[in-house]
């Protein structure tokens, strides 16, 4: 196994601690959730990319519980806190204080379930995902939300599940269609496929078929 896989074998062991800890309360968010989702799918797992942190979401009353056990660190200005564990950062937004844009309430009520962890659906994710995009899309990190707004397209598309509408339009604004209307011309899918042109076409394919019912 190599040093970056054991890494993020130890972070994933970190994130079913907390999850067996907060069975009901936590969901996890972000590119942590997009690698789960995508790892679970033999026919793309070779897209699922590593990370060195995890995001989740976490209700108020789990979220004292949590700062009985460990030390959290707020950040006020981003509306959220912060915990290290085991040299990992993780970043928790709670329900009611946090700025996401999809609540609390529906990020669970519509998340799935990997062995003890949940993470919030491939809907809410798209949402979430693009929000942050358009906050930083000129750093690396905007690229990597890039090509998980891609890969959540292959995720769909693999999995055979049809997005519902009804999870995403409610929380999208028109510049986050014109943000999914450049990606959809970007470089992200020749990326994603490591320069195979083949592959890079029908990963762009993919994503307008996925989001079709959006770019129209």
């Amino acid at each position: 196994m190599s040093i970056k896989n054991s890494e993020f074998e130890l972070l994933l062991s970190y994130c079913h601690e907390i999850s067996s800890l907060f069975t009901e309360g936590v969901v996890y968010i972000g590119g942590i959730a997009v690698y789960l989702h995508t790892i679970n799918i033999q026919e793309i797992a070779y897209l699922a990319e590593f990370t060195h942190d995890a995001d989740f979401y976490i209700s108020i009353s789990d979220m004292s519980d949590l700062r009985d056990i460990e030390e959290v660190t707020p950040n006020r200005r981003l509306s959220k806190h912060q915990l290290i564990k085991g040299g990992f950062e993780f970043d928790i937004y709670t329900e009611r204080y946090s700025s996401l844009i999809v609540p609390f309430d529906q990020v669970k009520a519509y998340s799935e379930r990997y062995d003890v962890v949940s993470v919030a659906s491939l809907e809410h994710l798209l949402v979430l995902k693009l929000e942050a995009y358009r906050d930083r899309i000129k750093s690396s990190k905007g690229s990597k939300d890039a090509k998980d707004i891609f890969r959540i397209s292959q995720i769909a598309a693999a999995s055979k599940k049809k997005l519902r509408p009804d999870l995403i339009e409610g929380y999208i604004s028109d510049s986050h269609i014109d943000l999914l209307r450049q990606l959809e011309k970007g470089s992200e899918p020749m990326a994603l496929a490591k320069g195979n042109a083949q592959l890079a076409k029908n990963i762009r394919k993919v994503f307008s078929k996925q989001f079709e019912f959006l770019l129209k």
